[in-house]
């Protein structure tokens, strides 16, 4: 069953008691499972006797249950409330046409009590984080390659029918006791409800250490990679026995001029081979565009002999990373977190975008470096010059509580997307930002290199 000890569950008047019926007596409640940001889950039977499990829209955040009735709490929630509902129908009705062995199978959907329900297939099952915590020796190194194997095909149907789970973790994969997985759970839903208010925007279940940071950004772009990442994060756990640092901790670490939390699995001792470890750290990678792009390259990845991946370069947590790399990995991040913004910059870091015809630049010129706003970047050192001039002037300011920060983010709705952790760091940037430093120390680096080459 699923694992109910990560959720606080709803006071009892709120839950649908055991005996209530649904749908003309279609199906009857046993008992309560769990209950989430968007939904409440409970296990049934149906007209058949057959056990069956029964999820109901609830966004417990901006509604109630009186008189037997979901209503939103506040009339001003009522446009919110329906739009969940309309989300979590065309979803429903969207998994109901999937026919995987690998994915939760949907008897029907339908609307009672001002809300709306699904009957979904009962597995008889435990989820991997409570077979990791109870029966570890369960999970033996063919088991989790096996897992991953079945994973990856499940959710490239998925992907085939053009819809993404956005909520693969632990707790989302249920192992049966003929060692078959079952993907539950799709937060596809509750995606596309966030986009329809800001308000809503709290109902959506971020997990730390198995969401890419692009969940943690407003309408950011989200693709097949984003689910991989997922995967990855799940089955590190596997291995590891823990969850992998949290996206948005890796990322305030890396623009901090510090080394990346992630370890990599390929530098251990772990009992897989290379290709195994390796794909799982190649679909870990903050920028969507190191990631992984598919199932078909991840499988891929799998099925190559362990020399073809030895020429992959190391590197060591703690090690340097190459210039060319790590330019590459800022302006990735930055590209992808900062695509929607758009301000005024200081007249040093904007060049005159040149029309003329660069069809003739070579190849393998690099990455063109840009700013947070996503404005390219062309005199590198003019630019952090001017960047230790704003930091001295703001350095002079009182700089403002993080209490003052949240209230101001909160009660103005804000024009572009807003990263979900950025008061978590204010208190921690210094008066010069980490990505400043940070590109000092390559055109540092690049001048030794330059004085290296004239001798």
């Amino acid at each position: 069953m699923p694992n109910t000890a990560t959720i606080q569950s709803l006071p009892e008047d709120q839950l649908l008691s055991p005996g209530a019926t649904l749908l003309y007596g279609q199906y009857t409640i046993e008992r309560h499972l769990i209950d989430g940001g968007f939904g409440m889950t409970y296990l049934a039977r149906d007209s058949l006797d057959r056990r069956v499990v029964i999820k109901e829209c609830f966004p417990s955040s901006i509604c109630q249950r009186v008189d037997g009735e979901v209503r939103p709490t506040e009339t001003d929630n009522q446009e919110q409330f329906q739009c969940v509902i309309r989300n979590f129908l065309r979803e429903a009705l969207r998994l109901a046409k999937l026919e995987h062995p690998n994915v939760v199978g949907v008897h029907q959907v339908f609307q009672e009590n001002n809300t709306a329900y699904i009957a979904m297939e009962y597995i008889q099952g435990v989820d991997l984080i409570t077979v990791l915590e109870r029966e570890p020796e369960r999970l033996t190194n063919r088991l989790i390659t096996k897992l991953l194997h079945d994973t990856l095909n499940a959710l490239d149907y998925v992907h085939a029918q053009g819809m993404l789970h956005r909520d693969i973790s632990p707790d989302n994969l249920l192992l049966d006791i003929n060692d078959k997985v079952t993907m539950i759970d799709f937060g596809a839903a509750r995606e596309e409800a966030r986009k329809s208010s800001r308000a809503l925007s709290t109902l959506l279940a971020v997990k730390e250490g198995y969401s890419p940071q692009e969940f943690y950004v407003q309408d950011s772009v989200q693709d097949m990679s984003s689910d991989l990442y997922s995967v990855a994060a799940t089955f590190y756990h596997l291995v590891t026995g823990e969850a992998p640092p949290e996206s948005q901790k890796r990322l305030a670490a890396l623009t901090s001029d510090e080394a990346d939390p992630y370890v990599p699995l390929a530098g251990g001792k772990w009992p897989f081979d290379r290709p195994f470890l390796d794909a799982i750290d190649r679909a870990l990678s903050l920028s969507r565009g190191e990631r992984i792009r598919s199932v078909e390259e991840w499988l891929t990845l799998l099925d190559a002999k362990p020399d073809a991946v030895a020429n992959i370069p190391e590197l060591e947590p703690e090690a340097e990373l190459p210039d060319s790399r790590l330019e590459a990995v800022i302006s990735s991040l930055v590209a992808d977190t900062n695509r929607y913004l758009t301000a005024a910059v200081p007249d040093t870091a904007i060049q005159t975008t040149d029309t003329t015809d660069d069809s003739a630049e070579q190849e393998d010129d690099p990455p063109q470096l840009v700013d947070i706003f996503g404005n390219p970047i062309q005199d590198l050192e003019a630019w952090l010059k001017d960047q230790d001039r704003q930091s001295e002037k703001h350095s002079r300011r009182k700089r403002p509580e993080v209490a003052e920060i949240r209230h101001e983010i909160e009660t103005k709705e804000p024009e572009t997307p807003m990263m979900a952790a950025a008061d978590e760091t204010v208190e921690e940037q210094a008066p010069r930002s980490g990505l400043s430093r940070m590109l000092n120390s390559l055109v540092k680096r690049r001048g030794r290199s330059a004085a290296t080459g004239q001798n």
